[in-house]
């Protein structure tokens, strides 16, 4: 079986995360990692076989032999690099939020169908083993048809921060919102479908940094169903909550991955004939976050080699930026 080749752009967190994903999976190999600091790529290149490192990205995008490159870079290198890559003739698979404005999103969608090039922004919470749960029992009528969703994700941020690109507004595009808050607003477009209207308030309160560390967010669905998001950067205690309230019953995914005391779960409950009483089971979930870029690596590579659809799109991720700069637009720190 012919297996697709890679070329990672961005040898920082994510990406070192993705090497050990890609260099593992049965359909791909990695053969190259690009990143301006030479010396990080070659340290990452040298712990995988048969794999390169380069400080030049057009060491990657002229190999004919690479067939898709995934980017793993700060916000603001994102889209510029898509256009590159898919200009090069690169299958793109691109951590989220995919750029800085939602319209950059779009210039690259039109240019991978005219290229004929698949194109994916990463949207990893979507593989979380409680999501797929969650997914799989709602389209099992568990919970009756969905009245509204409430959605809490935060972490306290590590000493100094506020100094860090992920909340300084030209590298990162905004703030906490921005950064870890459309995990959130993508998951409940994925279960209330179109959005019809956006409220949102946000706040710079304690690391000053000039961008949101906490937002709460309102959106309506044309089906009339409320999400509730609040996105916190001064959670202290790590804290992920999703909850899906239908006219049956309710479903909670608790926890993400390991890092959440108690690991994942998802906490499935019944209405029942007494009001005071629900009928309640706890379903523990693979803890292991990594599970989750090999699930979208696998869409992502049946998407190139079969022409399988993928889910979400790079459309999807267009419209949860739109969602974020309305936000935006409503509020100034």
């Amino acid at each position: 079986m012919k297996k697709t080749s890679f070329a990672l752009i961005g040898a920082g967190k994510m990406g070192t995360r993705w090497a050990g994903v890609i260099s593992k999976y049965a359909g791909t190999e990695l053969v190259a990692i690009v990143n301006p600091d030479l010396k990080k790529a070659q340290e990452l290149a040298e712990k995988l076989p048969h794999c390169t490192a380069t400080s030049d990205i057009m060491d990657v995008l002229k190999n004919k032999e690479i067939d898709a490159v995934l980017i793993a870079t700060t916000h603001n290198y994102l889209s510029p690099i898509t256009s590159s890559a898919l200009k090069s003739g690169k299958h793109v698979l691109c951590e989220k939020p995919g750029a800085i404005k939602s319209g950059q999103i779009k210039k690259n969608i039109t240019l991978a169908k005219k290229t004929g090039l698949v194109y994916k922004i990463g949207y990893n919470y979507r593989f979380h083993d409680g999501f797929i749960k969650a997914r799989r029992l709602c389209r099992k009528g568990y919970i009756g048809k969905i009245l509204f969703i409430r959605a809490r994700h935060g972490f306290g941020g590590r000493v100094g921060y506020n100094k860090e690109w992920r909340i300084d507004k030209k590298i990162g595009g905004g703030g906490h919102l921005h950064d870890q808050g459309v995990h959130l607003i993508d998951m409940a477009r994925s279960f209330i479908g179109e959005v019809e209207k956006v409220r949102g308030f946000m706040a710079d309160s304690y690391w000053k940094a000039g961008t949101e560390d906490n937002a709460f967010v309102l959106l309506q669905g044309k089906n009339n169903v409320i999400a509730s998001i609040h996105s916190s950067l001064t959670q202290w205690k790590r804290l992920h909550s999703f909850e899906i309230y239908g006219t049956k019953g309710y479903l909670s995914v608790e926890g993400l991955g390991m890092r959440y005391g108690d690991g994942e779960k998802l906490i499935a409950g019944r209405r029942t004939k007494d009001p005071d009483i629900v009928k309640e089971k706890t379903i523990i979930c693979n803890p292991i976050a990594d599970n989750s870029l090999v699930y979208e690596l696998k869409e992502f590579v049946s998407a190139v080699m079969h022409g399988t659809p993928l889910d979400p799109t790079a459309m999807d991720a267009f419209e949860t930026l739109k969602i974020v700069e309305k936000v935006y637009k409503t509020n100034k720190l």
